[in-house]
């Protein structure tokens, strides 16, 4: 008779709902904040390869200007352009705050600078699982127009 009392005893059953349910709730937020911070992650290298594009963009070749060998778009200073967009990560606030920004290419090509970068960062939780980083890529353009 005892064992047939125990099972319709409710005295218990919360325990094992309310475990699974903060599981749950654990295993959503480890998720949540690791996409989160890649998230921010990406957002702020995208800002900083927009501006270094926007930078490169600005070295117009002066000298095919005044030489009159400037006809349509603006032609950029190659040398120039380069280091403007090297300049303005070297200096920006965003990339000392994203540690180590490594522009992988700048391409320059009449008028328009195409700046491809990437950072490595450790999510929070899953820097626990996974030992090493997780690599985030980005890209920007900008062109130069006149008028």
């Amino acid at each position: 008779m005892s064992g047939r009392r125990r099972l319709r005893d409710d005295r218990g059953s919360m325990i094992p709902l309310v475990l699974g349910f903060l599981l749950v709730t654990t295993m959503l937020l480890t998720v949540v904040t690791d996409v989160g911070s890649m998230w921010l992650a990406r957002r702020s290298l995208q800002a900083t390869l927009d501006g270094a594009a926007l930078a490169g963009s600005r070295a117009v070749d002066l000298q095919a200007i005044y030489s009159g060998r400037s006809r349509g778009p603006l032609l950029l200073d190659q040398a120039a352009a380069v280091g403007a967009v090297r300049g303005f990560i070297a200096q920006s606030p965003s990339a000392h705050q994203l540690g180590s920004v490594q522009i992988m290419h700048i391409t320059i090509s009449g008028a328009t600078v195409t700046v491809r970068g990437q950072i490595s960062i450790h999510p929070p939780f899953l820097s626990l699982l996974k030992s090493g980083q997780v690599h985030i890529q980005a890209q920007a353009s900008a062109q130069t127009i006149a008028g």
